[in-house]
């Protein structure tokens, strides 16, 4: 049997440039399918462990392939593979996203059915890409699908770049929308964070209509989107600089303080300025913090006033499933093209990351097809329903 070879671009140590280089393509076990990488979008968390940001809090050993938001389109199936997780058929040639596997067999997996908190889940693009099978992030024309991990195919209505960009932003900010519990026409919300999550969550809760939608952050033609998608005011760091100012304008606008806080930003200081972004028995909803120095937070002010604070990361299938519904029924709507930005090849993964990393762009877009070392507009991504 003949092999065939993908080319991936792999992380050989932090902070370093991207090698291109060639795996053989694995054979899927029973369960297991083999994908092409249609298109792959960068997340922040790929960022921070180019960076070296999670070495000390993680166990993540290079040589790494990166990339864990992507559409695939399925090249072989395994044995028992013919559906998904809604069992929906699957066949070659269809487009899926598929989700991180958690061993359903911990307290978190079976008795509180938080599979996304489960300590002991497989997160394949944090795994040594020198062993079989090879593939394991987004950033290579090939992607391996382990048997046990959720997949669902993409609804012809959803593009391959939102259902991407679906696969980790916004199914993240449904689960925290879910974790938040009840939000209705009488809450004032404040989103900290004008970036992909930021925006996925303006466009998702502006579609409960609060009293108030608050999105503070920049720069100005993210502001811009957001308010495009829902926001009813916007807080510009840059006019805003200090964690005073912003605080002050936040409690102008909403009569004293929110009802309900979303932490995006992952920004140094960012929670305890949260904390101070609530009112009284307020509900305060951590999620884009996941690395970073500590940060120093007012307990008392936590206790004294009732703030209810919730921690929430990720999320499971049934959350993709919804982001991939959202997309579909408000694509006209909300304009998700404008969260992407230029089409990338492999050999220019470096480019697309100081891309998002410079915020020149909200989601560089990696297509494994471009040859050219020069970037393409993201209208020529491959966006095609299969």
């Amino acid at each position: 049997m003949t092999t065939i070879n993908g080319r991936a671009a792999v992380l050989a140590d932090y902070n370093e440039p991207f090698v291109t280089r060639e795996f053989p393509v694995p054979t899927p076990e029973p369960g297991g399918i083999v994908v092409k990488i249609d298109v792959a979008t960068v997340c922040g968390s790929d960022v921070h462990v180019w960076l070296g940001h999670l070495k000390d809090t993680t166990p993540i050993t290079p040589p790494l392939i990166l990339g864990h938001e992507m559409v695939g389109i399925v090249e072989t199936l395994g044995d028992g593979a013919e559906f998904d997780s809604l069992g929906e058929r699957i066949e070659v040639g269809d487009r899926i996203v598929w989700a991180h596997t958690p061993c359903g067999q911990c307290r978190e997996c079976t008795i509180e059915r938080q599979p996304q908190l489960c300590s002991k889940r497989y997160i394949a693009y944090l795994n040594d890409c020198s062993k079989p099978p090879y593939f394991t992030g987004s950033f290579a024309e090939y992607n391996y699908v382990v048997p046990r991990a959720g997949r669902l195919r993409v609804p012809d209505g959803v593009q391959s770049r939102w259902a991407a960009a679906g696969s980790c932003a916004l199914r993240t900010v449904i689960k925290g929308a879910e974790v938040a519990g009840p939000i209705d026409f009488t809450d004032s919300i404040v989103i900290q964070g004008a970036g992909p999550l930021g925006l996925f969550a303006t466009a998702l809760l502006s579609t409960h209509n609060p009293r108030q939608l608050v999105v503070v952050g920049g720069p100005e033609d993210r502001l811009a989107l957001a308010r495009e998608w829902g926001a009813t005011h916007t807080v510009s760091i840059a006019d805003y600089p200090t964690a005073t100012d912003r605080i002050e304008r936040v409690q102008e606008i909403t009569g004293g303080g929110a009802d309900l806080a979303f932490e995006y930003a992952g920004a140094p200081g960012a929670v305890a300025e949260g904390i101070e972004l609530v009112r009284r028995n307020g509900r305060y909803i951590v999620m884009g913090t996941l690395g970073g120095a500590p940060q120093s937070v007012d307990v008392a002010k936590i206790a004294h006033r009732g703030i209810r604070i919730t921690g929430s990361m990720s999320g499971e299938i049934g959350n993709y499933r919804t982001a991939l519904e959202f997309l579909d029924r408000f694509s006209e709507r909300f304009d998700w093209d404008r969260m992407f930005g230029a089409s990338y090849g492999l050999d220019d993964l470096a480019e697309a990351m100081d891309a998002m990393v410079s915020m020149r762009e909200i989601k560089p877009v990696i297509v494994p097809g471009i040859r050219s070392s020069e970037p393409q507009q993201s209208a020529t991504a491959s966006t095609s329903a299969h």
